[in-house]
Order: C-alpha cells, then sequence, then structure tokens
C-alpha cells in the first residue's frame, strides 16, 4: 500500500505542475480573473443556478459572488433570469457573449500551449502524445468523479432553502 501512496503523491505533484502551467503560462487573465472564468464555466456546464448555490460551487462567499455577478453582467457576459422552479427567485445564466468569450479564451489557451508544444524534441512531443493517449481516459474519470462529487452539493443548497 505504501507504493500505491507515494504514486498519488507523484501523481498530485504532476497535476500541480500542470495547474502551475496553465495558470501561470498559459491563461490570459486580461480577459477574466480565475475567479469569473471560474463562474462562466459553471454556468455553462451546469446551466442557470442560484447565486448562493453558484458561490458554494466556487467557493466564494455570497456577498463577494453578488459582486462577480454584476460585473459579469455589466459587461454582458452573465444575466439574471426568473427561476423557472420558483417565479420569486433568480438564477444566474451565461449569456452569448459570456459563451463566446469562453471558446475565445479556450482557442488562445490552446494556441500558447501548441506553440510551446513546439518547443520540445519531436521524440518528446511524441512520448508525450501516447502518454496523453493512455491518460485521457483515466483523467475523463477523475472529471467525472469530481463533477458527481460537487453535485450533491448543489441538491444541497436547494434542499435548505
Amino acid at each position: 500500500m505504501e507504493h500505491v501512496a507515494e504514486h498519488r503523491e507523484e501523481i498530485a505533484e504532476a497535476f500541480e505542475g500542470a495547474a502551475a502551467l496553465l495558470l501561470k503560462h498559459l491563461a490570459d487573465r486580461r480577459d477574466l480573473s480565475l475567479t469569473a472564468a471560474a463562474v462562466l464555466a459553471t454556468l455553462r456546464t451546469d446551466g442557470p443556478v442560484r447565486l448562493t448555490a453558484l458561490a458554494v460551487a466556487i467557493g466564494v462567499r455570497q456577498p463577494t459572488m453578488t459582486q462577480l455577478v454584476q460585473r459579469l453582467e455589466r459587461d454582458g457576459l452573465a444575466t439574471r433570469v426568473s427561476d423557472p422552479a420558483d417565479g420569486r427567485g433568480t438564477v444566474v445564466a451565461i449569456t452569448d457573449a459570456g459563451r463566446a468569450l469562453r471558446v475565445n479564451m479556450r482557442q488562445a489557451r490552446r494556441s500558447r500551449l501548441a506553440a510551446l508544444l513546439r518547443s520540445l524534441s519531436a521524440e518528446d512531443e511524441a512520448t508525450l502524445a501516447e502518454a496523453m493517449h493512455v491518460a485521457l481516459p483515466i483523467l475523463q474519470r477523475l472529471i467525472d468523479n469530481a463533477s458527481e462529487a460537487r453535485v450533491p452539493q448543489f441538491v444541497s443548497q436547494e434542499v435548505q432553502r
């Protein structure tokens, strides 16, 4: 079992390195803060969400989320609409402009990564491609597991209201 735990530490360290690569070298923070980008990603993935649930999902306090959503609304990236489940409440939704910005940011990030990959030798790039072919299905399972772990968070917020 110690051997498995050792691999987990190595894997966690590799993920931290990959996250640092993404955040420090590939993300363009001129467009949006990381938190604002996370809000748009959540709205894109989960659909319209109550502000309280959105704050919990992103890990910020409700007043902070309120300010952030106001900025996103002012920039035309998000909007508040009536909650279809409860006409007295509202939910936050991503706009077409918000979706377009996310697409543009993703394309720019991938272009920067492609340029960085060109700095590798052909052999290193081929090895990385082979490793990714093996790792991608496992990474997708991790993403799915993380997404499933988030679902009860939204449910518990709905039940508490």
